[in-house]
């Protein structure tokens, strides 16, 4: 949000998006007098960043936003994240819109891997075994699932994991099956 805006400014701006959304803003300003970086801040936004900048501080600044939102949802004063969105620490569901997002960013995966995410992200902290996993993703009963179900995990590990040998998120319980961890 760059402060000098035409019609609105943008401390009225924000102001005004504050009265109904959480999102989060970063004002954008050639003006960096103490004053000016205080006001900004104290009408709602989330950070203040001077001209000139930073390109790749700047963008730093925005994914640390985007991932403090993903992580903490909409809250705002005790409320709980939206209905159809499912989180687990950076990795978020958003059933409403079928998007998996990690840290911010939007992964692209196959319905069936969405479905094993959906399912596992809204029960995050339940272990599931691989015929559950099954018959709760394709709708029919579990024959033999072990090797379908671990190519999908594998996959989405591979899309959702830093390190995927090393997971966060989607952890095997031997002998047991899958889960999210819940963050």
């Amino acid at each position: 949000m760059d402060v000098m805006m035409p019609n609105m400014d943008g401390v009225q701006a924000t102001m005004k998006i504050r009265e109904e959304k959480n999102i989060p803003i970063i004002m954008l300003s050639a003006k960096s007098e103490d004053y000016d970086k205080i006001t900004g801040l104290n009408v709602g936004a989330d950070d203040y960043v001077t001209k000139p900048f930073n390109p790749l501080e700047l963008i730093a600044r925005v994914k640390s936003q985007i991932r403090r939102y993903v992580n903490l949802g909409s809250i705002a004063g005790g409320q709980q994240q939206a209905e159809g969105v499912y989180c687990s620490g950076g990795l978020a569901v958003d059933d409403r819109q079928k998007l998996v997002t990690v840290d911010g960013e939007q992964v692209t995966v196959t319905p069936i891997e969405y479905g094993i995410l959906k399912f596992l992200t809204e029960n995050a902290g339940r272990v599931f075994s691989i015929g559950q996993i099954y018959e709760a993703v394709w709708n029919e009963p579990a024959y033999s699932p072990e090797n379908t179900v671990a190519v999908h995990i594998r996959r989405i590990r591979e899309k959702i994991e830093i390190d995927p040998k090393n997971p966060k998120y989607l952890k095997v319980v031997w002998g047991i099956g899958y889960k999210i961890e819940k963050y």
